[in-house]
């Protein structure tokens, strides 16, 4: 790295200000790559240091992995700076906070085991999908109707700002069918959805009922991502405050693009106005990008301002590095999808011989059905192998859920949701035969999870729902005996002999190709977690930790296949590249057709463009088609709005980087 100690130390020195700020609340202003998570690792170490007990301190991020992945960087760094109590120090989600104060206090027996949230996939095909079996509504329609209370949970208001309404609106009758079904199965399935365990404890905190802070004892609470809090995030963290707890928040407003979950950039800019004697800094040393890029991405949003943004002046350091770097935006524009796709493909196929790790290239996409499917066909073309976006990974196959569900029920047996899916993954078990399933058990008053294991009473299941239900307590037999700390190479051939007894061999053998990836010592629990994980830079940071566990050598190209990264633009939150092509910068794609008629969607738009052209750190390739194949329709297209606020001219290109384009790259990536 060409960065000087000089310079590193004035950084760091500004980061460490922020940490050990003794204020009763702090806000961190943290721009892309300066810092963000070095400063609440010395926050936590500090106020160690300063006999604050490890018990009082919770911190939360805004995923469960992200969460993981944070805990991992405090604790390990608190130790190496001296304080080996850290681990003592609770870092979750705030929903997992949330879920804690309920359990302290009481509150959760309505539930007949912990509740966890139904992920995207689950509730797409356990709640939507029974929900519209019992009400006979179509899938599109039933996910509105979910939409519509969970952005109620999350904001308080029906029809809150960020939420895009159907046409038609939902009717009193459809939420009178929604309330009728959820009650019952969130206590069938022990789940809640999004938002509703945040809204359960403000709800008891502004009736006097609930005191978080004095329930687990907290005295400092950290906030990771800020920026990202929906307002009934905002209204617990304020409950919290009010009762007692000091706060150390940090973000960047720039970087809120998670409208779709209610998040919105107000509560970082009106944190000083709501705590007028906080302390208040910004990080603005820039360690991720190049002079170059990150004036593509300064550019882009000091033209496209939020209400209320609040100011920065962010530097690279690499324009005053030894030797200084420059860093490379390139801003094509192309004839054709086509050509566009086989550019980008092209130039990574000629950067990797060159010297570029394939996973130092990103390949960012603000639609995938409309990008996907023409880089997927050039990049096999041009032989370049790639990594897709996260959701066509193994987990989402059939035979990647049920080793998922199987892996849970070994690891927590009151994993209501888990059985559930279990139960409905056997092939000719629909919807309908799940739903009589769970339908029974309502009417019997019995137990979900019992029916897995105790014997059946009498003429309650019958037909299809008895013979289904017969099969999965005949898979959760086998489960029994999983214990969370043996080991994937102990159950490798039992979970294949599973597979190919529900399934097929050829399912069986995707997960032998799978877990043959995976190091036969890591245990259950960890495997459980890194199925879970949101993007393959957190299964990564995952399998380092399981290698330093088991002593093994951590590859020199890195414990993942060495793959270009081809991912969405929210997908890629919070990671780098070298290299980064952000391609079909077309308005038609964004901001595209359904964010137009709203001004906020739209500058969250320039928004999540920013957090791409921020992830790239030597290089980033900009593009946009003229024309393109939409919906099967040879289709004229638009360069987007956001194109002439890139700070430069877009250059009309028929092929991937030249030959003298690609040695700038790879040397300007190689003092990186």
């Amino acid at each position: 790295m060409p960065l000087t100690l000089a310079q590193i130390q004035k950084a760091q020195a500004v980061q460490n200000a922020a940490a050990r700020d003794p204020s009763q609340h702090v806000r961190v202003v943290a721009g892309p790559g300066t810092g963000k998570s070095s400063a609440i690792e010395e926050r936590v170490r500090w106020l160690l240091a300063q006999g604050v007990q490890p018990a009082a301190i919770y911190a939360v991020s805004f995923t469960r992995a992200s969460a993981l992945d944070l805990r991992q960087r405090v604790h390990a760094y608190c130790v190496q700076n001296g304080q080996p109590a850290a681990s003592q120090v609770r870092v979750t989600t705030l929903h997992s906070l949330a879920l804690r104060t309920l359990r302290a206090a009481g509150l959760l027996t309505a539930y007949p085991a912990e509740p966890l949230v139904m992920d995207g996939w689950e509730l797409e095909n356990v709640f939507d999908a029974e929900f519209g079996h019992a009400s006979r509504i179509g899938k599109e329609r039933r996910e509105k109707i979910r939409l519509e209370h969970e952005a109620f949970w999350s904001t308080g208001r029906w029809g809150p700002p960020n939420y895009v309404p159907p046409n038609p609106a939902i009717t009193a009758a459809e939420r009178a069918q929604f309330a009728a079904f959820h009650g019952p199965r969130r206590q069938s399935y022990s789940c809640v959805l999004p938002g509703e365990i945040v809204r359960q404890c403000v709800t008891q905190m502004a009736a006097g009922t609930l005191n978080a802070v004095g329930l687990l004892n907290l005295e400092h609470l950290v906030v990771d991502e800020f920026q990202d809090l929906n307002p009934m995030d905002l209204q617990f963290v304020d409950g919290m405050v009010a009762q007692g707890a000091r706060v150390f928040v940090a973000g960047d407003d720039d970087q809120s693009i998670y409208s779709f979950r209610f998040a919105s950039p107000v509560g970082i800019q009106g944190f000083v106005t709501k705590y007028p004697l906080c302390g208040q800094h910004t990080l603005s040393a820039c360690f991720r990008c190049t002079p170059s890029v990150l004036a593509a991405g300064q550019a882009l949003i000091t033209a496209n301002p939020q209400p209320n943004r609040i100011p920065k002046s962010h530097v690279s350091l690499y324009g005053a590095a030894a030797p200084p770097l420059a860093g490379i935006t390139h801003r094509w524009h192309f004839p054709s999808g086509v050509a566009e796709a086989r550019a980008v493909a092209e130039s990574c196929r000629d950067l990797i011989p060159a010297g570029i790790n394939p996973r130092d290239i990103l390949v960012l996409l603000s639609n995938q059905r409309a990008l996907l499917p023409g880089l997927d066909a050039e990049f096999k073309t041009a032989g370049v192998a790639y990594e897709p976006p996260r959701a066509e990974g193994f987990l989402d196959s059939r035979a990647g859920r049920l080793v998922l569900a199987a892996i849970r029920i070994a690891c927590d047996a009151d994993d209501y949701v888990a059985h559930r899916v279990l139960l409905g993954l056997r092939p000719g078990v629909g919807i309908g035969t799940c739903s009589a399933v769970t339908d029974a058990v309502i009417a019997n008053n019995l137990n979900y999870q019992s029916i897995f294991y105790q014997p059946l009473p009498a003429g309650v299941f019958t037909g299809r729902a008895l013979t289904a239900l017969n099969n999965a307590r005949a898979l959760c037999s086998q489960l029994q005996g999983w214990q969370p700390t043996e080991t994937v190479g102990q159950h490798l051939a039992n979970i294949t002999t599973i597979l190919t007894m529900v399934f097929s061999p050829a399912d069986a053998q995707s997960w032998q190709t799978f877990a043959n990836a995976l190091p036969a010592g890591m245990t259950l629990e960890e495997l459980r977690d890194y199925l879970w994980a949101d993007t393959d830079e957190q299964q990564a940071t995952l399998l380092q930790a399981v290698l330093t566990r088991l002593n093994l050598p951590v590859p020199a190209t890195g414990v993942l296949p060495p793959r270009v990264r081809v991912m969405t633009m929210h997908g890629a939150k919070g990671l780098s590249g070298k290299i980064v092509f952000v391609p079909g910068l077309e308005e038609e794609i964004l901001p595209g057709p359904w964010r137009q008629p709203y001004p906020g969607l739209v500058l969250e738009a320039a928004r999540l463009l920013y957090v791409s052209i921020t992830r790239a750190r030597a290089a980033c390739i900009i593009s946009y088609a003229r024309t393109r194949i939409v919906h099967g329709q040879f289709s004229g297209q638009t360069p987007s709005r956001f194109a002439a606020n890139l700070g430069g001219p877009f250059v009309a290109r028929n092929s991937g980087g030249s030959a003298a384009e690609l040695v700038q790259i790879t040397n300007e990536a190689s003092h990186l």
